[in-house]
């Protein structure tokens, strides 16, 4: 009767211990079926679910280590004093020669003229260039440009070329200049630029003779370049309400300088 017993028990514990199997591998092939039927890869929504939802950028701080590659950096910028081909007239150092009629475009940086003619651009050097102008849609009047060499700065000849904005006894001149802000791109945090930048910038001078003297940036000490003429040079400044700050009206203040010379 005890043999009968202790069989019995047997019997109904390999029953249950086989219904938990059974229901143990029906719960894994539902969840194998759901996520057969998942577009999203198992890895992909793990890493979704882990690192992306605390990245701001979308690819991750660890982008490197997942073998995605941070973009290049790339220059941003041109080195021209303008882009566009405009028509011109050049006069060369050798023998005051002209070449008059062909399109050009300066290059800042590298102080040469690129001449556009029938047969393709050809370069010509700054330093063999006493002077060119051109003309530009956006205005009648043309542009005029005299080589800086012939004139020294703080003892030193510059170069490049002047674009001359008032013409006279002191003329006045813009000189543009290049600079390159390198890029900042912190990899760690993130922030700042993977590219380089060309940047464009606009210094001004007041000739006397063969001398040029740069445009300070206070009223006080331009008055003082002026000489004899600078109590009358700040009457008008005050009575127009004029700035040596803003381009059109130092043009403004230097041609009234160069009418009150002429008198």
């Amino acid at each position: 009767m005890q043999t009968f017993r202790l069989a019995q028990e047997q019997t109904l514990n390999l029953f249950n211990m086989n219904r938990y199997c059974i229901l143990f591998l029906l719960s894994v092939a539902s969840i194998d079926s759901y996520a057969q039927g998942s577009v999203i890869p198992s890895n992909v929504r793990a890493v979704n679910t882990i690192e992306r939802l605390t990245d701001s950028n979308g690819l991750g701080t660890n982008e490197m280590m997942f073998g995605i590659p941070i973009p290049e950096g790339k220059v941003i910028g041109d080195t021209y004093l303008s882009t566009e081909w405009k028509r011109s007239v050049i006069l060369l150092y050798d023998k005051n020669k002209l070449i008059e009629g062909f399109p050009i475009r300066y290059d800042i940086k590298a102080d040469e003229l690129d001449v556009k003619s029938a047969s393709g651009v050809k370069v010509l050097e700054g330093r063999k260039v006493k002077s060119f102008m051109w003309m530009d849609s956006s205005r009648a009047e043309p542009y005029y440009f005299i080589n800086a060499k012939d004139f020294k700065v703080d003892g030193t000849s510059l170069i490049g070329f002047f674009e001359v904005l008032v013409d006279g006894n002191s003329p006045l001149f813009k000189k543009m200049n290049v600079s390159i802000k390198k890029a900042d791109y912190n990899v760690i945090l993130s922030v700042g630029s993977r590219d380089d930048k060309i940047l464009k910038n606009a210094t001004y001078y007041l000739a006397e003779g063969t001398s040029a003297y740069e445009i300070p940036g206070s009223k006080k000490k331009f008055l003082q370049l002026l000489k004899s003429k600078a109590d009358d040079v700040e009457s008008y400044m005050d009575s127009n309400g004029l700035s040596i700050k803003k381009e059109e009206e130092l043009i403004l203040i230097c041609k009234y300088y160069n009418s009150l010379k002429n008198n």
